[in-house]
């Protein structure tokens, strides 16, 4: 059995990895057959500074999103989600409910699966979608943008995380008490558009904090079992 599950891993790996890298070469065709077709040429000086800045920015950001996915969705609904977008607020809820259907736990083998094939599902759907909205995009218009519907658009976000994240917080209800309500506590300190704009540093420090805090739990516990072994 651990046989069949380090060669899917390693599979898994070995598929991620190359369709990452043929993606990245896909991408730099872009831009260098507009170059070949057009007669333009790259100023390095600039683009390397723009991606420079823009490293600077979202390289926290993608570190952090990386560590704290993969517990979550597994190798290959990272490699999966991280290559079609939109992680958070649609492969993390696909791959939620297709564990909860098939009643199977994040952070097992068989958990990392469904996520897999769930989030696929999910990015076939989004991309059949997208193209029904771009060859009808005139026609549902006119029904997006009406005052009735507005409210629901405004709040999709919203929505999607509490759907997400309530099951999540009273499921661990000890272990989320602390980051969720410092979470709370700086959203209305600092109001919501100023705390969203420092996403990057709160993903940080609140990894940190739930970390610290999963690990005061753990070791509370588990100064709580010596102690009740030690009076038997």
């Amino acid at each position: 059995m651990k046989k069949q599950a380090n060669s899917y891993n390693n599979k898994v790996h070995t598929v991620g990895i190359v369709s990452s890298l043929l993606i990245i070469i896909a991408l730099f065709i872009v831009p260098l057959g507009a170059q070949i077709i057009f007669g333009q040429t790259v100023e390095w000086g600039p683009t390397f500074k723009a991606m420079g800045a823009a490293a600077l920015v979202f390289g926290p950001v993608a570190i952090i999103e990386f560590l704290s996915y993969l517990p979550i969705i597994g190798a290959g609904g990272q490699y999966l989600s991280f290559t079609t977008g939109n992680v958070m607020n649609m492969k993390i809820p696909a791959a939620a409910s297709g564990r909860k259907i098939a009643e199977v736990s994040e952070g097992t083998e068989e958990g990392d699966a469904v996520s897999m094939i769930s989030i696929a599902v999910s990015s076939v759907v989004t991309t059949i979608i997208v193209f029904v909205g771009m060859v009808l995009g005139s026609q549902l218009l006119p029904l997006l943008q009406n005052p009735v519907l507005t409210p629901a658009f405004d709040h999709i976000m919203p929505a999607i995380m509490g759907a997400l994240g309530i099951p999540i917080i009273v499921r661990n209800i000890k272990t989320a008490t602390v980051p969720v309500t410092l979470s709370v506590i700086l959203t209305m300190t600092m109001g919501y558009a100023s705390f969203m704009g420092k996403q990057g540093n709160m993903m940080i420090i609140f990894l940190v904090v739930s970390l610290l805090w999963a690990y005061i739990l753990y070791k509370g516990k588990n100064r709580g079992i010596t102690k009740a072994g030690a009076k038997a």
